[in-house]
């Protein structure tokens, strides 16, 4: 979830001096399917790193994953980055995405794994605490 945050607020950063009339694609993506395919492209990206692959370099896994879930929704990689490039021109909306595709990928977690992470929250607020 780290590196999500991170890389939006470097392309932010980035894309901060860029001029603010980005013209809305003509085939541009809905809202909701982006989030849908931001939180794909992060669950892909996390299973490279937990199970990276000794055979090929990882941004070639990634770049695979990537085309096959772009091929998944039916679009082209220039339609996701020309949408990506509109949505991300208005940081209020693209952070609204961004903390939906946190949501997603809160409620994909398993039980277990909600659990793990309610101890370590309260593990650290014990250790404020002392």
């Amino acid at each position: 979830m780290k590196n999500l945050i991170f890389l939006s607020l470097i392309i932010l950063s980035v894309f901060g001096c860029a001029p603010k009339n980005y013209d809305k694609p003509k085939d541009l993506i809905s809202k909701s399917e982006m989030i849908d395919i931001l939180t794909d492209l992060y669950i892909s990206q996390q299973g490279l790193q937990m199970f990276p692959t000794q055979q090929q370099d990882q941004s070639i896994d990634l770049a695979k994953d990537a085309v096959d879930i772009m091929n998944s929704y039916n679009m082209t990689f220039h339609q996701f980055s020309e949408s990506y490039k509109y949505y991300m021109m208005q940081p209020e909306k693209f952070k609204e995405m961004l903390n939906d595709v946190k949501k997603n990928l809160e409620d994909k977690l398993s039980d277990e794994e909600k659990e793990r992470q309610k101890n370590q929250k309260n593990n650290l607020i014990d250790l404020k605490k002392e």
